[in-house]
């Protein structure tokens, strides 16, 4: 009976998504540490090669080794839900729970870690393009959602970053040119059967549409003119380091001890307006690791981090985003004002590690300033990936044929 009533919902859950936009939604407070780990790629790196393996894992802070469900989702170059049945684009069915599960071990912070691996002895991806893993509570309840893709290796594709050929925006925009090969590729019509996205270090708020090629050399599709080719440089990332919990260093300015340890950032500041400065980052992400055990998936234990913006600016609302809250900021990410200190400061917890964060602002009439606190320069080193997908006449998705990458590390005039 419980297995009629979990088809039943999926059927109802993907029919009604038909037409939708299938976003990320964050997850509740008590789950912690997405991290998607596909096979030869860089770990929360959301690409992987058709045939390959991943790994999404997270933590339950809740800590009762509760019952936790995933689904698929094929989607199309827009992220709308596709017309694919499902058994055109999984062997096998998923709605299946997650069975790899583990405790934490010797932490202040009690949670289960999950661990669910594609392909299994239940699902193997079978078709390329986009996709959206769901994750539901043995209530039926969706609990967070995750973006990747998938791709076939059949057409080359460069990314080359370039500066701004206009004065206006050339201190603090980066430009990209898209190369794709169509050698290997069986296409008479690439104008209506070839579509470019590209986004800036895998933020898929960042995606945008290339509408068309702007001329043909040498079997190569080349995008270059459109405006959509041009992105914010933004500012490097922040970063602290809580690998040990118990000693300050890596931008952290002191530990306190209570029901977890507390790890106190030093303060940032604002940064636009400012002279550029290089500083290394990961481009948003974050690595877990710990110095006092050896699998840092059930040893590394949970921090009460405290960011701190010294600011006396109240006309806007800052968050505080990166990758560990999956680019989307919730009210829990919020900042509040200390008129006493003079500052903006949250606090919340965060598995130990290495991060990259940024602050961001809201307005009064919810307005976005992405860069209003870290400023924005053409020199930032930003990654860059490229997707291009093929559907041709006929056809009934988007194949993801190829996908390329590029580095402002060898940006050129």
């Amino acid at each position: 009976m419980q297995n009629v009533k979990q088809i039943i919902f999926a059927l109802v859950f993907t029919s009604f998504l038909m037409g939708q936009e299938l976003k990320e939604k964050a997850p509740p407070n008590h789950i912690g540490t997405i991290i998607f780990q596909a096979e030869e790629q860089i770990e929360n790196t959301p690409i992987v090669e058709l045939g390959k393996a991943f790994t999404l894992s997270f933590d339950d802070l809740n800590a009762d080794e509760a019952y936790y469900y995933y689904t698929i989702q094929h989607a199309n170059a827009d992220w709308t839900a596709s017309e694919l049945f499902k058994s055109e684009y999984i062997n096998g069915f998923d709605e299946v729970r997650i069975r790899n599960m583990s405790n934490s071990s010797a932490t202040l912070q009690s949670y289960t870690h999950y661990a669910l691996s594609i392909p299994n002895r239940d699902t193997e991806i079978i078709s390329s393009g986009n996709y959206v893993l769901s994750v539901f509570d043995d209530k039926q309840e969706l609990v967070f959602t995750k973006r990747f893709v998938v791709y076939e290796q059949q057409a080359n594709v460069q990314v080359g970053v370039f500066r701004l050929r206009d004065l206006e925006g050339i201190d603090s925009k980066q430009r990209i040119e898209i190369g794709v090969q169509t050698a290997k590729i069986n296409t008479r019509q690439p104008d209506q059967e070839i579509s470019v996205w590209a986004l800036q270090n895998y933020r898929w708020s960042s995606a945008r549409k290339i509408p068309k090629y702007d001329y043909v050399m040498n079997q190569s599709l080349r995008f270059e003119y459109d405006n959509n080719l041009i992105f914010e440089g933004g500012n490097e990332y922040l970063f602290f380091d809580t690998k040990d919990i118990r000693s300050a260093g890596g931008n952290v300015a002191y530990i306190r001890r209570e029901n977890l340890y507390q790890s106190i950032l030093y303060p940032n500041y604002v940064r636009n307006g400012t002279v550029y400065t290089y500083a290394p980052d990961i481009n948003g992400n974050f690595v877990i690791q710990t110095t006092e055990g050896f699998n840092p998936n059930t040893d590394a234990d949970y921090t009460e981090v405290t960011f701190r913006l010294r600011s006396s600016e109240t006309n806007y609302d800052f968050y505080v985003t990166g990758l560990f809250n999956q680019h989307l900021p919730q009210p829990v990410h919020k900042l509040e004002y200390d008129s006493a200190n003079n500052l903006h400061q949250l606090t919340i917890r965060l598995k130990q590690g290495v991060y990259n964060y940024k602050y961001i602002a809201i307005g009064s009439a919810g307005q976005l300033f992405e860069n209003g606190v870290g400023g924005s320069y053409w020199e930032t080193e930003n990654e860059y990936l490229a997707l291009v997908y093929m559907r041709k006449f006929g056809d009934r998705y988007d194949r993801l044929i190829g996908v390329g990458i590029g580095n402002s590390r060898q940006i050129q005039n």
